[in-house]
């Protein structure tokens, strides 16, 4: 477990190096969303909401709340993200990788850490549509987890 934890310590390191490594602003306009969100895992499906907050063109902050059958999961992600657009700049694809913590506030009250990837897909100007795995690296219980949902951009 030990192993795990200063694994995932490195990551969310490097991820936080790569992204101050460009000019950070307040927010990145049209980088952020909120919307609802489905996670499948466990052997049950949950669902919530799941957001995104840019802090540099690179790096974000990815919040989420789910409503499993056994109490209530939350917490976010930090995340690098490699947008990638076409040649006529309409449809934009952004693949991200990152680290996660949830706190589950079930009959066990759990925190897990857990490595994330994924890929939000701009349809418009204020439409994203987003689909995330979730590999836990400290809690031997916890499954993997698929997420997707669509978010409100702004």
């Amino acid at each position: 477990m030990k192993k795990h934890f200063i694994a995932l310590v490195t990551l969310l390191s490097s991820i936080a190096a790569i992204g101050v490594s460009t000019p950070a602003s307040a927010q990145v306009i049209g980088q952020s969303s909120i919307g609802p969100s489905v996670l499948f895992g466990n052997g049950q499906t949950s669902i919530g909401i799941d957001s995104k907050f840019g802090v540099s063109d690179n790096l974000s902050l990815r919040p989420f709340v789910y409503f499993p059958n056994n109490g209530t999961s939350f917490g976010t992600s930090l995340t690098y993200d490699l947008p990638l657009r076409n040649t006529e700049q309409s449809f934009l694809i952004t693949p991200f990788v990152g680290g996660s913590v949830a706190v589950n506030t079930g009959n066990n009250s759990v925190t897990t850490f857990g490595l994330v990837g994924g890929a939000d897909i701009d349809l418009s100007d204020s439409l994203r549509l987003k689909a995330s795995v979730i590999v836990p690296v400290t809690d031997s219980n916890q499954g993997t987890g698929i997420a997707v949902g669509a978010g409100l951009r702004f």
